[in-house]
């Protein structure tokens, strides 16, 4: 029989590496005469030979031209290998030769393009530790820079095509034809747009980039599960957060639009131009620092707290700085220890306490203004130093004459260099004090000198306004209020009066007395 009598047909038959179970193939050619027997079967894919070799009586070997040419009879025209073929016949022509299938040829398989993807500009948020190294190749733990922020108007990410695929070709010879990647599937949500050609993406808001389920959104809010510890890292946003539990020790939340805590804040920093709101409140251990626009806290306790709005808490604030260019109200609740500062008034339940832990309020200052007067006050002493260095100098020399007309010419430009300076200090001197002084003087919009106590305070409080201050001596049941008497130079305590900016119902204001 030979090639031309066969019909490729299926058969059952058993394989190297197969584990001896049948292998559906199919036969493609056999020959049989009194030398030898040649079976020739491929896979179904047509991308695999085998060939098997039964030695006769008369069998004295065989080539691998005459494989070769045995093989392209059969059609088998690609991927033959030489190195299998040539250890077959080897092993064929030995004292026990192989009586099963060696493979023989292989095709090379088509490749599938690889699948659309999409390429990310901005980092989606992810809450897997995403730590950097320093140049000493240290990590902070601290920061696991979960989110990443993206701004309106920025490329947040782009569509990557799918690949064409390649083509392949079985042992026959056949081309396979490729098959293209599919395209990936992206969605826009709330916060993201898609231009034209359907591939770039862009934040049409700030805040952070959150791929899922393939739909791009942009979330203004950062939302925390549990407490601010070495699981979440510090968190820098431009949004909100939003945190279920405590803020902890050592931690920051940098949150441009806001912050809202749950549970406590410890040893921590808050920094947002929005409100930030503690719900279980404030224990800084005098490690605290919360800068931002509004607050509310339950309690604030052994913490410095900057704004540039209002603060209000309910408990207690106790041990504290705090300075804000708004109110500060507590009105059922104590302020102990510390200083609280209120550009626009102070309303509390108690001030001071029986012991008389030292304790300072102060109404209608501007604390960001306070600052500046302090620079300016330092600014002073230094330039009064630098002229009274200089006048040490120059006093000798314009007492004598004599001495000026022994100078060198040398040392009659120092000397000319030293009076321009002298007269450029005094200059800036005079600029400063004049500034200074229509800090001091002058009456902001908004200033509100007026300190209210709803239930008692206690002596040893010190007072402060904006052009006077002093010390309670007596205590004093309220509600009451505290105004500065500029004429008296001190300040006065009357009947209670609303703050202007509180909408509460307050009773009439009553004639007060001066405070001795």
């Amino acid at each position: 029989m030979t090639v031309s009598d066969v019909k490729p047909s299926a058969v059952e038959v058993e394989l190297s590496g197969y584990g001896g179970a049948p292998v559906s193939m199919y036969t493609v050619f056999y020959d049989r005469n009194p030398d030898r027997e040649i079976h020739i079967v491929t896979s179904p894919d047509r991308m695999y030979a085998y060939m098997k070799i039964l030695p006769g009586p008369k069998f004295s070997g065989v080539t691998v031209a005459a494989v070769a040419g045995i093989l392209m009879a059969a059609g088998v025209v690609r991927g033959l290998i030489e190195q299998g073929i040539n250890h077959f016949i080897a092993q064929q022509s030995g004292p026990a030769p192989f009586d099963g299938y060696f493979q023989v040829a292989r095709g090379e398989p088509m490749r599938k393009g690889e699948d659309g993807s999409i390429e990310f500009h901005v980092q989606p948020t992810s809450f897997r530790p995403r730590y950097d190294k320093d140049d000493a190749g240290n990590i902070d733990f601290k920061q696991l820079n979960l989110i990443e922020n993206c701004f309106a108007g920025q490329r947040v990410a782009s569509i990557l095509p799918p690949g064409p695929g390649r083509a392949g070709i079985n042992v026959f010879g056949e081309e396979l034809p490729p098959v293209a990647g599919a395209p990936v599937q992206v969605r826009t949500g709330p916060g993201v747009s898609v231009a034209s050609n359907d591939r770039e993406f862009t934040a049409e808001i700030e805040g952070r980039l959150i791929y899922e389920d393939g739909v791009l959104t942009v979330s203004p809010i950062l939302e925390i599960a549990h407490d601010v510890d070495y699981s979440v890292g510090n968190i820098d946003f431009v949004g909100k957060v939003l945190v279920q539990g405590s803020l902890l020790d050592g931690f920051y939340i940098n949150a441009k639009q806001g912050v809202e805590i749950s549970g406590e804040v410890g040893a921590a920093r808050i920094t947002s131009k929005g409100k930030v709101k503690i719900v279980g409140g404030i224990r800084g251990k005098n490690a605290a620092i919360i800068a931002c626009h509004d607050l509310s806290a339950h309690y604030i306790d052994d913490a410095v707290i900057e704004a540039s709005g209002d603060v209000e808490a309910t408990k207690e604030i106790l041990n504290s700085d705090v300075k804000s260019l708004g109110c500060v109200s507590i009105p059922d609740g104590a302020i102990v220890g510390g200083a609280v500062c209120g550009f626009k008034g102070v309303e509390a339940g108690v001030i001071g306490s029986e012991i008389g832990v030292a304790t300072r309020v102060a109404a209608g200052l501007n604390w960001t203004e306070e600052i500046r007067k302090e620079e300016m006050r330092d600014k002073i002493a230094e330039y009064m130093d630098r002229i009274l260095s200089s006048k040490m100098v120059l006093d000798p020399l314009f007492a004598d004459d004599s001495v000026k007309t022994r100078l060198g010419s040398e040392q009659k430009s120092l000397l000319s260099e030293l009076i321009s300076e002298l007269r450029a200090l005094r200059e800036n001197l005079l600029d400063v004090l004049q500034d200074r002084a229509s800090l001091v003087s002058r009456r902001q919009d908004g200033m509100v000198d007026q300190i209210n106590v709803r239930k008692m305070l206690y002596p040893g409080v010190k007072v402060n306004f904006s052009q006077v201050e002093g010390e309670v001596k007596d205590s004093a049941k309220g509600p009451l209020s505290i105004v500065q008497d500029v004429s008296g130079k001190s300040f006065k305590i009357g009947g209670h009066a609303k703050l202007p900016q509180l909408k509460e119902p307050a009773p009439n204001a009553a004639d007060g007395n001066k405070a001795s």
